[in-house]
């Protein structure tokens, strides 16, 4: 028996079978530790950060903004959390303090920002001791930006400081960094400092913990705020000048709620 073979239809169902490979590759995950990102998935914080200037907020404007962290895998009150947020009309933005996977893997980030990215206002987010094993260093910074990061509005300063110690070899935080911002912000009444491990906690590093808070009493700073113990605190450790607090995690369905009038900034808990 013999097999007649056509060129132009053996090279068309090749082209065909060809194609749908390529489309199939676009769709599989080679690794978990590859970091392939849509557009929308990029530089998160400088493109949110732009939308929240954009927003024109003056000095003596009411501001409005929310604190919540530690959402890692808690997607299911997670999605709840953006649904009741959303039927708010008086929030500017949202901080996102840290811990947005378990492993620091691409997918936990993507599956995070679905949820994140229907908010109608935009949000921020610092890097978590947990984003920061495996190559989630390099998934944050991918899709997220710099670890140390600051911006403006209004009359209030936001400074985003990484102090994952130990993930990142006992190099954070970069207290140096730090200084310089807070240096330079003499002309901000209200000053709020982000991170997510507290420096009570002996993973911000213990020779740390001392300058930092020096430095957040110097420069009068109005709140520290943190995540990572999953259970919300308000207190006055060291010299008891500067309120600290830390926000529970979504899986406790709170967040916090942060007013700012003139040089007066005050939060309430909200429980969804």
């Amino acid at each position: 028996m013999k097999f007649a073979f056509n060129y132009r239809s053996g090279a068309g169902a090749f082209l065909l079978l060809l194609s749908l490979y390529l489309q199939a590759c676009e769709e599989f995950e080679y690794s978990p530790y590859e970091v392939r990102l849509d557009d929308d998935e990029k530089n998160i914080n400088q493109r949110n950060i732009a939308r929240i200037e954009a927003l024109k907020i003056s000095r003596n404007d009411t501001l409005r903004f929310i604190l919540s962290a530690d959402v890692q895998g808690f997607y299911e009150e997670n999605e709840a959390m953006v649904q009741n947020i959303n039927q708010r009309h008086d929030i500017d933005f949202l901080l996102l303090g840290g811990d947005l996977t378990d492993f620091g893997l691409v997918q936990e980030f993507k599956l995070i920002h679905e949820d994140f990215k229907t908010l109608r206002m935009p949000y921020v987010a610092v890097v978590g001791n947990h984003d920061a094993v495996n190559n989630g260093q390099l998934a944050f910074k991918a899709m997220y930006g710099d670890y140390n990061t600051s911006f403006a509005v209004g009359n209030s300063r936001f400074i985003l400081l990484n102090t994952n110690y130990i993930e990142f070899n006992k190099q954070v935080p970069d207290l140096d960094w730090l200084e310089k911002e807070l240096a330079a912000l003499a002309n901000y009444e209200n000053i709020f400092v982000l991170s997510h491990i507290p420096p009570e906690n002996y993973e911000f590093g213990q020779e740390n913990a001392e300058r930092y808070s020096q430095l957040i009493s110097q420069y009068h700073v109005t709140f520290s705020l943190h995540g990572h113990n999953h259970a919300f605190k308000y207190n006055f450790p060291f010299d008891g000048t500067v309120p600290y607090v830390e926000t529970a995690a979504s899986k406790n369905r709170e967040y916090l709620v942060f007013t700012v009038i003139g040089d007066d900034a005050s939060f309430e808990r909200v429980n969804f």
